[in-house]
């Protein structure tokens, strides 16, 4: 599977992350990323945010939804399931 990268301005500076997938609900789009960091249990961490595109960039904004945070959550964990069954080429 071929790496996106998602490059966010911060201050005057750059993030580079890992663009891992985007999802389409309703008339909003979403986006799961990472820097490929590990929490405390040794699992990477994984951000989520809404996107669209103002003025010829696209502007990444957090959600705010509970609903829409779950529903992420649940196609992430069916994703890790399937890679980890070996049912998706990484």
């Amino acid at each position: 599977m071929k790496k996106s990268n998602l490059i966010v301005e911060v201050g005057e500076g750059k993030e580079v992350y890992d663009l891992l997938f985007n999802v389409e609900a309703g008339e909003k789009n979403y986006i799961i990323y990472t820097k490929n960091e590990l929490n405390e249990c040794g699992d990477i961490i994984a951000y989520a945010a809404s996107y669209d595109y103002s003025n010829g960039s696209q502007k990444i904004s957090p959600i705010e939804d509970a609903d829409i945070l779950e529903f992420l959550d649940v196609i992430l964990l069916q994703i890790q399931s399937k890679m980890n069954n070996g049912e998706v080429d990484e």
